[in-house]
């Protein structure tokens, strides 16, 4: 699906520059008097306030619900990976069945859809900071830590997988902080079906610290590949 072309006004000079191709919140120069234009950008009835993460899939942005008022996490995935219509519809199926799994542990799953030619998922907002910043901070947790930590994503994962949801993607980036002591799994819904997408042209799908071994040689997965990833 092609994205429909999108222009803002030079705040300097008027003249109307096309923002089609730039990503949101980027900076790009007038072509006629070279200030910087912030691209603001919607998806449907979210706007895109600022960017709180880059990965492999796409970007994960802190967006507000026009319709409700209130702040959400908007992961869009790259233009590459929802441009088939089968692909795109898989990955509507697997955002319905993630937003099924209701549980303290797991981050919910509020809506998905596709605008500007990009698939995204709505979710809820936890903005804590992450297992992986908190490594970046202190490099050896506690063991009191640790096991909270565990626990918790253990019992979010098994939630998951009685919805019959394999994550695939287990890793300190997608565990998520409330506050000091609570944590959650999220990713929930696009982990599965992309990597299984990537894998069909043999291209291996996961962090290298935390994937699987059975995913290396292609052999078929189950919950217990996820417990792995967490205990890497």
């Amino acid at each position: 699906m092609a994205s429909e072309p999108t222009a803002q006004t030079c705040p300097g000079c008027g003249t109307t520059v096309d923002t089609t191709e730039a990503e949101p919140l980027a900076r790009i120069a007038c072509p006629n008097c070279g200030k910087k234009v912030r691209v603001e950008r919607s998806f449907d009835h979210f706007i895109v306030v600022e960017t709180l993460g880059v990965g492999g899939m796409g970007t994960v942005y802190k967006a507000r619900d026009t319709h409700l008022d209130r702040f959400v996490a908007l992961k869009v995935l790259r233009t590459d990976l929802g441009a088939e219509e089968d692909y795109s519809s898989r990955l509507q199926q697997e955002a319905r069945i993630a937003a099924a799994v209701n549980h303290p542990n797991v981050v919910q799953v509020f809506d998905s859809g596709t605008d500007h030619g990009q698939f995204y998922v709505v979710m809820e907002l936890v903005d804590r900071g992450s297992l992986d910043d908190l490594m970046a901070l202190q490099p050896r947790l506690s063991e009191k830590k640790v096991l909270e930590t565990g626990i918790q994503v253990v019992k979010g994962l098994r939630a998951a997988h009685r919805r019959g949801l394999i994550h695939r993607d287990v890793k300190p980036a997608n565990i998520m902080f409330v506050d000091e002591h609570a944590a959650k799994i999220g990713d929930f819904g696009l982990a599965s079906t992309a990597t299984q997408r990537w894998e069909t042209d043999r291209v291996v799908w996961g962090t290298p610290h935390y994937v699987a071994p059975e995913r290396l040689s292609n052999q078929p997965e189950d919950f217990r590949s996820d417990i792995y990833s967490l205990g890497a």
